[in-house]
């Protein structure tokens, strides 16, 4: 039986997870935490919330680690998230691997948060398929983790089937030993990764000295912190990555009004975050005096484009395509196609499969287009491929962070699969979005709804307030 907390009691206890590590517990979460302090009161053969919290709060009490094992709730596999697991394997490792290669064979893979240390492994399988031959090398995968049960089952590497669901038997058989119904990590990966206990909010990051670190992978971590903690953490990490060095969040995670130390590159279906050098080094790089890091593949995507011709793109309520507009000739043909006003048509007619097409015709000649990418989200949406969908809204957002639109459906997407937390995020996007606009209308986009009436929504499923 779960006790009772208390206003004061819950308020003790949250915020002192929220000092030693972070952790931000509203009230949608006292039930959790209640349980918690049930099972841990129980394993120590305390009566009363109130001893608890005498004991839990003493100076250096060892019974904070075990709070934080038990509200710390391990949820992840191998090659979690594809699309960045693809940018990994086919832009990221080979990028580093060249740079390594420049550089003293050294790299530096931090998986922070690393939870029971499937992130880890999965790099780990990733940089042995493309390097073959560890002769000469120095790589180094860390780990680490708040959780200290976490961190006993990745150094273990034992996993079962829900872990490994993502791999083919090919990949099972080449890089783990098959014990009984589970398999454990083979000697191959393991001696590339290690694991090591590491506060985010309050240690220094794990490679010493400053721009050390090639690429760091802090997924689903910053789901559960402040704002200002995030804001902070991203000031660290920063500061812990090479010039070129890459960062990747979570799925639902980003740095829109947290931090613009970082550079948005798009890497296929993914988006991640990557460290530039300062004007002055890339001077003195140009002059030699510094080897300049390659340019990632998807430089490209970064240019202005020429955006779509599009009658409906300067609707009140969806925002303009980023990139200088063409230069309007003197004469224009009278029939000029215009795909996505073409999608648009096929989305309010039902034809979502035709919808998809005409947007993803779109996306491929001008990738920095926000609506094009929304379109097609909501007609995959629409097509029970939410997965999908997922992933050209999380584009749409990331390509302009004040698309108000698609913020909210991707709230909506990551709500049906289950995401409470990503979706509660988005939603609050999608309302500090939306009620930035002076043109209070009536917008089929919306739903038929009001901008006003959506912003109240929003805020409401936010679980937020104004």
């Amino acid at each position: 039986m779960k006790p009772v907390l208390s206003d004061d009691a819950f308020t003790r206890l949250r915020g002192l997870l929220a000092g030693r590590a972070g952790l931000v517990f509203d009230e949608s979460r006292r039930d959790s935490l209640s349980y918690a302090v049930a099972d841990r009161m129980l394993a120590a053969g305390i009566d009363t919330v109130d001893a608890y919290l005498r004991w839990v709060e003493q100076p250096a009490s060892p019974e904070v680690q075990g709070l934080l094992d038990d509200v710390i709730i391990p949820e992840t596999y191998f090659f979690r998230n594809p699309p960045q697991f693809r940018a990994l394997r086919d832009q990221v490792l080979p990028e580093l691997l060249e740079a390594g290669a420049q550089n003293g064979r050294r790299i530096r893979i931090w998986s922070a948060g690393c939870s029971t240390g499937e992130e880890a492994y999965s790099v780990a399988i990733q940089l042995r398929e493309l390097l073959p031959s560890l002769a000469g090398w120095d790589i180094k995968i860390l780990g680490t983790d708040l959780s200290t049960r976490s961190l006993a089952a990745a150094q273990a590497g034992r996993y079962g089937a829900r872990a490994l669901g993502k791999l083919d038997q090919a990949t099972l058989d080449r890089w783990f030993v098959r014990d009984g119904y589970e398999y454990s990590v083979g000697p191959e990966i393991r001696t590339l990764v290690a694991f090591r206990h590491h506060n985010l909010v309050a240690d220094p990051a794990p490679f010493g000295r400053d721009r050390s670190t090639d690429l760091t992978l802090c997924r689903n971590v910053t789901i559960y912190f402040a704002r200002e903690t995030t804001r902070a953490l991203m000031g660290r990490l920063h500061a812990s990555l090479r010039y070129g060095g890459y960062l990747f969040l979570g799925h639902s995670e980003t740095l829109w009004q947290v931090s613009d130390d970082f550079r948005l590159v798009a890497l296929g279906e993914a988006f991640v975050y990557r460290r530039d050098a300062p004007a002055d080094v890339r001077g003195r790089q140009s002059l030699g005096g510094l080897r300049p890091d390659r340019e990632p593949a998807a430089a490209a995507s970064r240019r202005p484009r020429v955006p779509v011709p599009s009658a409906d793109s300067a609707r009140p309520g969806l925002t303009a395509p980023l990139g200088a507009p063409a230069p309007v000739p003197a004469a224009v043909p009278a029939a000029v196609r215009d795909p996505l006003a073409e999608a648009r048509r096929a989305l309010k007619a039902g034809d979502y499969q035709r919808a998809a097409e005409l947007a993803a015709e779109v996306t491929a000649s001008e990738p920095l287009l926000s609506d094009a990418y929304s379109v097609r989200g909501l007609a995959l949406s629409n097509l029970g491929r939410n997965d999908d969908a997922l992933v050209e809204l999380r584009k749409a957002v990331y390509v302009d962070p004040q698309a108000g639109f698609a913020h909210f459906l991707l709230a909506g997407t990551l709500s049906t699969l289950g995401d409470t937390t990503g979706a509660a995020r988005a939603y609050r996007a999608a309302a500090e979005t939306l009620s930035a606009s002076a043109d209070d209308h009536v917008a089929a986009e919306l739903g038929g709804r009001r901008v006003s009436e959506l912003v109240d929504l929003c805020w409401q499923l936010s679980g937020g307030r104004r």
